[in-house]
């Protein structure tokens, strides 16, 4: 009961630990603004956190909430002038942008006004090449003009509320950011920024002429601290658009979910505690009369409770299967990483279940957290990628597959090491046998995501196969499963094989899976980066070389 009590403290400590807002009063009605942004409504409270995380790297600045910072941006723009928020690759941009020795920090708008005539010439530049061939310089000079350009716009989007700043405007060059304003009758759902809005004047209709001026006197009682009259009018601009909208345009339930979801950040609570959890078990294992291992496990299962509530936030906010971008496939797989893992913990060996989980929990979510940093992880479809049923069969089978594919190439890992600690010791040879189940699992879902997904795209393309390299790197998964339980069936190789194997496994699924996706060919191609690139050249060539290395070394022990 103890244990269960501390872990319960845990959780409502690391609910409760969030950055605080710069205001001495709320901005809650700020937060439940509604947004347009690549054709999702969203909360501001979202498009704030997305715009945070896509110039600094951050969720948050200096203890600030990013909502927090949005509002400094938008209505006490000078203020935020020297706020260090722009993530710049030095090591990349240090000498075309004359930053040799600079300091290896977030950077302020101040900082880099000197250099923006240089950054906008480079970018244009470089934005005439061909993406493929565009190297690290290239596409980091562009992000960080997109970056500035954005932030720029932000900074004058509520000009028409500041005195004396109204004059001598070209109403062309109004900023679209953010979106907050929906045109009437507008057949391609076109909202306008604030400024935008009141560039357009008396042309627009009686309703959004006063919208805009609530946003005006919520922005001058920002300036003023006054919180009731800006609580007052961005409710009365709320209610104002809410009635120009069709019915059910947007949920309020989903609209508080998804800013409870951000406050919360099950992911990265998730994250921290698997983090524990293997943590944990390290400890119990180097010291095992500290008896650790069962509060290892009980945080790998506090973790899933982040993780899974997360998943499902997600679903209920985009109406959606947990699967449907790159993004939400590390999600998942870690997730089903970490189910396998704690049925292990549960059933059978409960160490290796929690490594199992942890390890993948922990490692898919760093890479996920990655991911994030390029903006709305839950944006809207391609109109081929739109069908619930075939995301919920296709997607989620074949990211099963995967996950079992991991799972079983991280128990490979530990039966080696085993072999290498005690040659043909009897704890090696119990290990394999979740390996193999693993390894089954893996292979049973993958090739049921792949009938699945030739189906749909015998829907989609007028073609069952294509030979394209997503489809070819799913069918090297189920070969390579296929040759090792072959060879295990036949006593061509023993648990030692199939852990090397289980290895290679992990090699294909991840060549498979994201590896493909950054080569920028094929119809599953979600374009190249750079960084990715490395990071996973130099994941395969550290397994090559573990395998490469270690092989060897456990055959001749068990010979010797």
């Amino acid at each position: 009961m103890r244990k269960i009590t501390i872990l319960a403290l845990l959780a409502l400590w690391l609910q409760g630990h969030e950055a605080q807002a710069a205001t001495p009063f709320s901005l809650e009605p700020f937060r439940r603004l509604v947004v347009l942004e690549q054709g999702r409504k969203k909360p501001m409270d979202t498009f704030a956190r997305n715009l945070l995380k896509q110039f600094s790297g951050r969720s948050t600045l200096d203890g600030m909430d990013a909502c927090s910072w949005l509002a400094r941006v938008l209505f006490t723009p000078q203020k935020t002038l020297e706020d260090n928020i722009f993530l710049v690759n030095l090591d990349v941009l240090a000498k075309p942008m004359d930053m040799v020795g600079w300091q290896r920090r977030p950077l302020s708008f101040a900082q880099l006004r000197p250099g923006l005539g240089r950054l906008h010439q480079l970018a244009f530049q470089y934005a005439d090449q061909d993406e493929s061939s565009r190297g690290r310089v290239e596409n980091e000079a562009i992000r960080l003009f997109y970056n500035v350009s954005a932030y720029n716009r932000l900074l004058n989007a509520f000009h028409f509320a500041r005195p004396g700043e109204e004059a001598g405007r070209d109403p062309r060059s109004a900023p679209e950011l953010p979106a907050l304003l929906p045109l009437a009758d507008s057949p391609d759902e076109e909202w306008l920024g604030p400024a935008q809005a009141f560039a357009r004047g008396s042309s627009l209709p009686a309703a959004m002429q006063r919208e805009i001026s609530l946003l005006a006197q919520a922005a001058q009682a920002y300036v003023k601290a006054d919180g009731s009259d800006f609580k007052r009018a961005l409710d009365a601009f709320s209610r104002s658009v809410r009635n120009r909208l069709p019915l059910g345009a947007f949920s309020d339930r989903k609209l508080s979910l998804e800013i409870f979801y951000n406050r919360l950040d099950p992911f990265f609570k998730a994250e921290l505690i698997y983090g524990l959890a293997l943590l944990l078990l390290f400890f119990s294992l180097a010291i095992p009369r500290f008896r650790l291992e069962r509060w290892a496990k009980l945080c790998l299962l506090l973790g899933f409770l982040f993780h899974t509530f997360g998943l499902a936030a997600r679903m209920l906010i985009m109406n959606r299967p947990p699967v449907t971008n790159l993004y939400e496939t590390f999600v998942f797989v870690a997730w089903a990483g970490v189910v396998m893992g704690l049925l292990m913990a549960w059933w059978q060996k409960q160490a290796l279940g929690i490594l199992a989980g942890a390890i993948s929990g922990l490692a898919f979510l760093v890479i996920a957290g990655r991911y994030s940093l390029d903006g709305d992880t839950m944006g809207m479809l391609a109109a081929v990628l739109d069908s619930n049923l075939w995301l919920a069969t296709h997607v989620v089978t074949i990211s099963l597959g995967y996950a079992g594919c991991v799972v079983a190439g991280i128990i490979g890992h530990v039966v080696i090491v085993q072999e290498l600690h005690a040659p043909r010791s009897a704890a090696a040879a119990s290990t394999a046998r979740p390996l193999y189940a693993a390894l089954a699992f893996g292979m049973a879902f993958t090739c049921i995501g792949t009938v699945m997904g030739g189906i749909w795209a015998d829907l989609s393309w007028g073609r069952f196969w294509g030979w394209d390299p997503k489809e070819n790197g799913a069918l090297l998964i189920i070969i390579c499963c296929a040759i090792l339980f072959h060879a295990r069936l036949a006593g061509w190789i023993g648990h030692i094989g199939l852990a090397a194997g289980s290895i290679g496994a992990i090699i294909a699924v991840v060549m498979a899976w994201f590896g493909v996706n950054l080569l920028g060919v094929g119809l599953h191609a979600y374009g190249f980066t750079s960084g990715a690139a490395r990071g996973l050249l130099a994941f395969v060539f550290g397994e090559i070389l573990f395998l490469v290395v270690a092989i060897p070394l456990v055959l001749k022990k068990s010979h010797g």
